[in-house]
């Protein structure tokens, strides 16, 4: 990510013209679309930048990654919105669907832990209302009928993952479909984070845990006396004219959905939505995305629509690092602070059974991008953020 313009160019080249024949398709379906007039000169760089990274990654036709072997579906494909300056650019490639079908701004994806950022945004938004004290006892503001073994958890813990929870629950079915909300309700969850009992004194160090996303997001709504759903609805989706993202898609939307592969590239079965959908449940579009990009770099306007201060406020404090992990980025709620290379990167990555997603914002450059992909194991995040950082 140091690499210097030249070599970086030269580089890309070579790998581009090696998997010319692979990503033929891609080159020529490739659409990019700014949401205002805009001199062609920054599109060229911006298109250059994204081909010369996604290009080469999208024709690799298999790949390690995490202990786990990765075989690249012959349906993959993948969306790439990038804002710069306020210029939405869009870019896709490859199929969305098996049937051929190609990526654009409007495709549905599942976005999978993308989806904590919202949930992690509606907590900000409590702390600032003083409806929900972070560093209090999380039993406050448990649901009625449910008492925390873990008397000493607290919100924030669960925000920036030092509650010690495990990934999931531990008493999951085996099944994926029945995991689901009709099957693992609510009241199975709460009942399981009710007996959750931390193994080391609080907070704990650092553990990505879905589940402790999903039980904030039961505490902000006691707090607050409204659903989740309610709330993403009326403070983040409506404010910033997000009309594609979703928990449960519309009849329209679900003929708009990509099809997902899994990492052997085999179809893969759509997202259940959980008990903790709060940690990865909803399904949005690249627009859509872009735009919640666009409001965590600070614009006053999205999508024609100016953006509540309060709204703004609130993700100030949520992308706020929190505390430094041992590998130097810097973690806040849910988002993190990725300190590497030239410019600051705030990221947050999503995976589901058959999609690989990633949103990331760069205040320095003014720049946000989001990149959409069908098939599981992609962690298309790190080609996000090599992008920001190759951007002018």
């Amino acid at each position: 990510m140091r690499r210097t313009t030249t070599r970086f160019v030269l580089t890309v080249t070579v790998a581009v013209l090696a998997a010319a024949k692979v990503v033929a398709q891609q080159a020529s379906s490739a659409e990019s679309e700014n949401s205002q007039s805009n001199a062609g000169g920054e599109e060229t760089v911006v298109k250059q930048v994204v081909d010369g990274i996604m290009q080469p990654y999208l024709a690799q036709a298999t790949r390690m990654g995490g202990g786990h072997r990765w075989s690249r579906s012959p349906d993959l494909g993948a969306i790439v919105a990038v804002s710069l300056h306020g210029h939405r650019y869009f870019f896709p490639y490859g199929k969305a669907t098996n049937s051929g079908a190609a990526f654009t701004r409007e495709t549905i994806v599942e976005i999978g832990s993308c989806t904590k950022t919202f949930t992690t945004t509606l907590f900000a938004l409590a702390i600032n209302r003083n409806q929900i004290m972070p560093d209090a006892p999380a039993q406050r503001y448990m649901p009625n009928g449910y008492t925390l073994r873990a008397q000493q958890l607290t919100p924030r813990e669960l925000a920036d993952f030092t509650s010690g929870m495990p990934d999931d629950p531990t008493n999951l079915p085996r099944m994926l479909e029945r995991r689901s909300i009709e099957y693992y309700t609510v009241r199975d969850f709460l009942t399981w984070a009710s007996n959750y009992q931390p193994r080391t004194r609080l907070p704990a160090p650092y553990k990505y845990s879905n589940a402790g996303i999903g039980l904030l997001s039961y505490l902000v709504a006691t707090a607050t006396g409204k659903t989740w759903e309610e709330q993403v609805n009326s403070e983040i989706l409506q404010p910033l004219g997000m009309a594609d993202t979703t928990l449960r898609t519309t009849p329209e939307q679900q003929r708009r959905l990509a099809q997902g592969h899994n990492r052997a590239g085999q179809n893969a079965p759509r997202w259940p939505v959980y008990a903790w959908y709060a940690a990865g449940g909803l399904r949005s579009t690249a627009h859509d995305m872009i735009s919640f990009g666009e409001a965590y770099l600070g614009h006053q306007e999205v999508n024609s629509k100016p953006v509540p201060d309060q709204l703004t406020a609130a993700m100030q404090l949520a992308q706020k690092p929190i505390f430094t992990m041992p590998n130097g980025n810097k973690q806040a709620m849910a988002w993190v602070n990725n300190m590497r290379g030239g410019s600051p990167v705030i990221l947050k990555n999503g995976g589901t059974a058959g999609f690989g997603t990633g949103i990331a914002i760069c205040p320095n450059k003014d720049a946000a991008i989001f990149i959409g992909m069908n098939q599981a194991g992609a962690q298309p995040i790190a080609k996000g953020v090599e992008i920001l950082q190759h951007l002018p």
